[in-house]
């Protein structure tokens, strides 16, 4: 073996060394404890000792139990709303941006952007005490309006509750698909907006009829990352209502460190937990099937 064998043979261990570390980090933070946490769904285990094995019987107790519908429904609901309004305003900030004549872009930017970079927690508590109904920031500014008849008990209002906390969640989280958005619109070629502008085409027909089926993917991948993310959402909840008044703004990831933590059943725990993820693989398949109809023209 000469010597440039010798040097093509340790190049390709270094390459496949380098390419296996982070396949061996992978496994060991994403596939172990997704195998270990379908494990213990099928298991009855209260955290110590031993686990004994159940098969589905932890499934089927989870779907009798109206506590689970409930939740369920809040966390579908949440992951709605908060999909539409984070993707949908954060892509009309993006058309905006795009706008020659608006000055301090980078400014604006950094403005939206800066929420992503805070803690949930922190949030959560921030718009706690905005909605709260003695000395809130919020009924304090409709006061000062006049406008007494709008003021509300924000977070003990079953009625309106899931809606209000989902606001804090839409905010956050704007600044992030802004960005990537951004990103897809700067990578068009600016020549196609110039063809465009040259045979009449105003703002808004470039923003839909260029601009949006250009980084339609992109968009696609946005809403599957909102989506999948806010089926986990749980620390705005915490900071905001505690899941409260009831179980009005209970999630399914509270209701799995609920069965898990107070009561001690880390089976059914187990259970919910990769309840979430099918629910979110589901959500993703059908944006996946329904957005790549319409890419096709379909």
């Amino acid at each position: 073996m000469n010597i440039r064998e010798m040097r093509n043979k340790k190049q390709k261990i270094g390459i496949y060394l380098l390419v296996m570390i982070p396949f061996i980090y992978f496994i060991y933070v994403m596939i172990v404890p997704l195998g270990t946490s379908i494990y213990y769904s099928l298991t009855k285990w209260k955290g110590i000792g031993e686990a004994q094995f159940v098969g589905l019987s932890n499934y089927a107790t989870l779907l009798k139990t109206g506590d689970f519908w409930l939740v369920t429904k809040n966390t579908l609901f949440l992951s709605l709303v908060c999909t539409l309004g984070q993707v949908g305003i954060a892509l009309l900030i993006a058309f905006l941006m795009t706008i020659r004549r608006l000055k301090l872009k980078a400014f604006h930017r950094a403005v939206i952007f800066f929420p992503v970079v805070m803690a949930p927690i922190v949030v959560g508590y921030v718009w706690r005490f905005i909605y709260n109904s003695n000395y809130g920031l919020l009924n304090a500014f409709l006061r000062a309006i006049g406008r007494e008849d709008w003021i509300r008990f924000w977070l003990d209002d079953q009625n309106i509750v899931l809606k209000v906390v989902s606001i804090p969640v839409i905010w956050q989280y704007i600044g992030l698909y802004m960005v990537i958005l951004m990103s897809a619109i700067s990578a068009i070629p600016q020549e196609v907006f110039e063809c465009a502008e040259i045979d009449g085409a105003t703002g808004v027909k470039k923003s839909v009829y260029i601009t949006l089926p250009m980084v339609w993917d992109t968009l696609k991948i946005c809403i599957i990352l909102c989506a999948g993310g806010t089926m986990k959402i749980y620390d705005h909840l915490v900071a905001l209502t505690n899941g409260g008044p009831g179980r009005a703004t209970e999630s399914l990831a509270m209701y799995s460190y609920e069965y898990t933590f107070k009561f001690g059943n880390f089976g059914m725990g187990a259970t919910i937990a990769v309840s979430i993820l099918v629910l979110a693989l589901l959500i993703s398949g059908l944006v996946q099937i329904l957005m790549g109809r319409r890419n096709k023209g379909e």
